[in-house]
């Protein structure tokens, strides 16, 4: 097998705090030798060389791969895959794409049982690998790198060094969304780069040979589609947790998107699409608040990040356009006059900068869905659009090259993202399809080049995708909205807002329905659970150093659930007795009782008798009064009390992330007079 490529089953063995891999070969003779890895769990040395001892035994865990090897507060773990379904075949040779079903985590039992922190960084990282945890969306190949858009493969593959790179390394793979880089860096460091493939965070699904029938009769072509998202690990995390740019230019929640279409012959077509955080300094940490206090830097403050971030978009894609799709009044109104000072500024430097901001209010343009008017988006960026092309190989030959990417945004790059990445997604398929001779085109231009390759006369299709091949428009539309969902579910715990329209084409009452539920779900999400997932993602992308023997900042958090059950709990029970007050039956029958007796007493012209009822009247009025007070207003303040204090002191009763919790704040308000905002 190349030795570039990783050992598709491995074999692990436990002997004492050891654990030996092997690779599974089939055929091998008992002369032949294996290479074999040695994994110390409590000094953490690591070893690779050949033997020819192949281990065999019963109580072996088969594994797909090793994700990588993490640090302790006392020895190290390895984490291994053990179960993976496929999703995809991807590249010439139909390398098999999978996902990680499930992993194992194996450390030094004594370690474990003697070590506090060790108990505490396992529970974390074992979530972190849970598919149903902080995992969710792991996916792999052995012989492919997912890493990389098919462009950038082409590049690769052009280049001698990179490629007779190994997969697995630094001089193939892109760091960006290496997701296991910083696990896999000690096997990398042993010469093991054989045993742990290269993984992607994100979303891969394949629709594997659509038939395109044309309505007008002839042949049926064959084609095959797959959607792939790539999340960062720079800034990985959740929703409200990682905000904005880092230090260094790195956006919260960016992922790489690319639309490939290839044919059974090999002909390959690839669009590339990014999503990000608005690149500026900016929080807005949860606080139990259904809004939480968004806090942007000072003007100015943000210029270095902001132009780290889109040189390095350049650097990676060429020419960008910046479609921001918040709204343009209230606190995201702020944010975008903030994005559209520093995109002024960038590109005050000439027409040459690179960068086009193009702000799109998609909740006022698109109220009431009217989606519709998302074509007067379209208007404005369809000529960089076609400009930018897209990348296409045909007959192993590179024919065209992508030269720029649309970087869309709203404020949290889901929803509001989600469906205008679709409509991308879709032009570009229709542009692709031409190009590839399975779509009619049109006679005005619509593809794109660079230098090396100048656009060839390929067009936009005549008629779109849904009047030509509406059953490919139809698996299209669930494809978009599955990836939606899952990108969703990812940052926010939640799949997407508004999926309904991506995978329908429709705004349905049904759909407004679903969109609420998934935002209390968030609210939930967001500010009772994602402190703990933000440690599990913190740990295993290396934000968060582990230094043996160092102290571990993992301490039990107070939840504000049991104050806000009390809280909700006398509130109910005052509303209820409230409730039996006006019935006029909250201290039962003794108040009318006594006020039929002093009628009666009245009526008979008995004195005293009407005075000794009037007496039980004041006391039954007094009684009345009491059980007001005690039982209606003192519950009812109680609560409500209760409650507002909770909410006054909501940021100190969230799940919040203890690893890294100065990667969440890059801004704070300022002490000074004048509420101005600086940078910490």
């Amino acid at each position: 097998m190349d030795p570039r490529y990783c050992f598709p089953s491995l074999r692990i063995f436990r002997q004492g705090s050891q654990a030996v891999v092997q690779p599974i070969v089939e055929g091998s003779s008992s002369q032949q030798a294996v290479e074999t890895l040695l994994v110390d769990l409590s000094s953490g040395q690591i070893t690779a060389s050949p033997s020819r001892d192949v281990l065999r035994g019963s109580t072996a865990t088969d594994s797909l791969g090793l994700l990588g090897v993490c640090k302790l507060h006392k020895g190290v773990a390895l984490v291994a895959i053990t179960s993976a379904r496929k999703v995809a075949e991807l590249g010439p040779q139909g390398a098999a794409v999978y996902e990680l079903m499930s992993a194992t985590v194996v450390s030094d039992p004594a370690a474990e049982r003697t070590s506090r922190e060790n108990r505490q960084l396992l529970a974390l990282l074992r979530d972190a690998v849970n598919p149903s945890g902080s995992g969710r969306g792991i996916f792999f190949s052995h012989f492919y790198d997912l890493t990389l858009t098919s462009q950038r493969i082409a590049d690769a593959d052009a280049d001698p060094a990179a490629a007779a790179a190994p997969l697995a390394s630094v001089a193939r793979a892109d760091g960006r969304f290496w997701y296991n880089r910083v696990l896999a860096a000690p096997l990398l460091e042993a010469g093991a780069h054989r045993f742990t493939p290269p993984a992607v965070l994100g979303f891969i699904r394949q629709l594997p040979g659509l038939a395109f029938r044309a309505p007008t009769g002839g042949p049926t072509q064959s084609a095959t589609v797959t959607l792939i998202a790539r999340r960062a690990v720079d800034r990985a995390g959740t929703r409200q947790w990682r905000r904005g740019c880092d230090s260094a230019g790195n956006v919260a929640n960016f992922v790489e998107t690319e639309e490939v279409v290839s044919l059974p012959g090999g002909d390959t077509a690839s669009f590339v699409e990014v999503r990000g955080s608005i690149p500026l300094l900016w929080t807005q940490l949860p606080n139990i608040k259904y809004k939480p206090t968004t806090v942007i830097a000072a003007p100015g403050q943000s210029a270095p990040v902001f132009d780290a971030h889109v040189d390095a978009l350049k650097g990676a894609y060429g020419e960008v356009v910046a479609i921001n799709l918040i709204n343009h009044k209230g606190t995201e109104g702020k944010l975008e006059v903030a994005f559209r000072a520093e995109a002024s500024r960038y590109c005050s430097a000439g027409p040459t900068a690179g960068l086009r901001y193009l702000a799109f209010d998609f909740h006022h343009e698109c109220s009431k869905g009217r989606y519709h008017r998302l074509s007067l988006l379209w208007d404005k960026i369809r000529d960089d659009f076609n400009r930018y092309g897209f990348f296409l190989r045909r007959n192993g030959l590179v024919e065209r090259r992508q030269v720029g990417v649309m970087r869309t945004n709203c404020i949290d790059c889901l929803d509001r993202t989600n469906v205008v990445q679709g409509v991308l997604g879709r032009k570009a398929l229709e542009c692709m399809l031409a190009a590839l001779g399975i779509m009619p085109q049109s006679g005005g231009g619509g593809g794109g080049g660079g230098s090396n390759h100048p656009p060839a006369a390929a067009a936009a299709p005549a008629v779109g995708l849904p009047e030509t091949f509406p059953e490919v428009e139809r698996e299209f539309k669930i494809l978009w909205a599955d990836h939606g969902d899952a990108v969703s579910t990812q940052y926010a715990g939640t799949g997407a807002m508004k999926s309904g329209f991506t995978r329908t084409g429709k705004r349905t009452f049904g759909g407004v329905i679903d969109d609420g539920v998934k935002a209390v779900v968030r609210y939930y999400v967001n500010n009772f659970q994602d402190g703990r997932k933000q440690d599990a993602v913190d740990l295993v992308t290396g934000a968060f150093t582990v230094v043996p023997g160092g102290p571990v900042p993992l301490r039990p958090q107070p939840s504000p659930l049991v104050p806000i059950f009390l809280a909700l709990a006398a509130i109910a029970f005052g509303a209820h007795q409230a409730g039996h007050a006006l019935a006029g039956d909250l201290v039962g029958p003794v108040a009318t009782i006594t006020s039929a007796a002093a009628t009666d007493a009245a009526a008979s012209g008995d004195a005293a008798a009407a005075a000794a009822a009037a007496a039980g009247g004041a006391d039954a009025r007094g009684q009345l009064i009491r059980a007001l007070l005690s039982q209606v207003v003192l519950p009812l303040v109680l609560g409500l009390g209760l409650l507002g204090w909770v909410v006054s002191n909501g940021k100190h009763l969230v799940n919040k992330p203890q690893l890294c919790p100065h990667l969440a704040v890059t801004v704070t308000k300022a002490k000074r007079k004048g509420g101005g905002k600086k940078e910490q």
